[in-house]
């Protein structure tokens, strides 16, 4: 989908101290076999703030970072991995009363890691229908890995798990990046990848057992063609890149940056950015490195650190290469109008 006059007016995040992946493993908490192959330095790590907070935290940055009035809100979308410090409970209205407003319409949307980005399109899509007014929408998201419910260090296969909140306030009045396109693509067969044979059951037992989405990833893959499926998943975000930049009207060669999910590095040599065709040292991966893969909210991070660390300049597109269990891939493409200095 190609888009006009929608824009990123800000990013702000809320995100803690980091701890060492290598004090992870001399303690017992990480595999040094984990910890060779993946890559991670460190890993964020919150001590008392809940998810909600966090959220919070990082939209009331963005939304003094934009300039934007709270009345010009129309909607707030929270997006989230895991528990949020309550059961049943609607967190992004929590977060939407303290930030934009009482009256904004506020929405806990899912689709794991992939509304980072996919939160973007809805966005822009809600900005371009003219539903309740108003000229901008807040997404946020965040995360808090904590024990006994998960082990942040060996709960998924390709993943070890940082904590944070992050922002992006969306405009259709203008901010310092053009939304150019967005792209999603799905295969919705490989939802099995998280669920693999376990029984749907009729209360959650996570904080007693713990979550083991490694487990379920094998028992997917060893119930299918491992091959067949990893190649699907590729498919998936090689189909989204593909149309998101013929959408941009812009090629590989085009790109000055990619936010890349902080997912940790494969064994062999062909990682993320291979499949991307772009270089490492376009990537985030050196900065996701030292954060962990803080679900949805790995690409506003990253956005967040270009700017900060004056990574980009004016006229450079960036991608936003999303990624989430289901499996979906939304892929966008931004074009920087100013390094703002907040």
């Amino acid at each position: 989908m190609r888009w006009d006059d929608i824009h990123v007016a800000a990013v702000g995040t809320w995100l803690p101290e980091p701890v060492s992946a290598a004090d992870a493993v001399r303690e017992g908490k990480y595999t040094a076999e984990r910890y060779e192959t993946f890559g991670y330095q460190s890993v964020l790590q919150a001590e008392d703030v809940a998810p909600p907070d966090m959220a919070v935290y990082a939209a009331e940055s963005a939304l003094k970072r934009s300039g934007v009035a709270p009345e010009e809100f129309s909607l707030l979308i929270h997006g989230s991995l895991w528990f949020q410090g309550l059961d049943i409970y609607p967190t992004a209205s929590y977060v939407a009363a303290r930030t934009v407003g009482r009256s904004v319409a506020a929405l806990d949307v899912q689709q794991r890691c992939n509304v980072g980005v996919s939160g973007v399109e809805l966005a822009a899509a809600h900005l371009k229908s003219g539903l309740r007014g108003g000229s901008a929408v807040m997404l946020t998201t965040a995360d808090r890995w904590a024990a006994p419910g998960v082990n942040r260090w060996e709960l998924h296969d390709i993943s070890t798990y940082g904590d944070g909140g992050t922002a992006v306030v969306v405009s259709s009045q203008g901010g310092f990046a053009r939304l150019l396109s967005t792209a999603t693509v799905a295969d919705n067969s490989l939802e099995g990848l998280a669920r693999g044979d376990q029984p749907f059951l009729s209360a959650s037992p996570a904080a007693a057992e713990g979550i083991d989405l490694t487990r379920r990833s094998h028992e997917y893959m060893e119930a299918g063609d491992e091959k067949e499926i990893v190649l699907r998943i590729a498919r998936v975000m090689l189909q989204a890149k593909k149309e998101a930049l013929a959408d941009a009207g812009i090629g590989t060669a085009d790109l000055a940056r990619v936010v890349t999910p902080n997912t940790g590095r494969r064994k062999g040599d062909h990682q993320v950015h291979h499949l991307i065709g772009v270089t490492e040292e376009q990537t985030t991966w050196d900065y996701g490195r030292t954060t962990g893969h803080i679900g949805a909210g790995d690409w506003a991070a990253g956005l967040a650190h270009l700017i900060d660390t004056r990574a980009v300049e004016p006229g450079d597109k960036v991608m936003l290469f999303g990624g989430g269990a289901g499996y979906t891939c939304t892929v966008a493409v931004l074009e920087i109008n100013e390094v703002p200095q907040w």
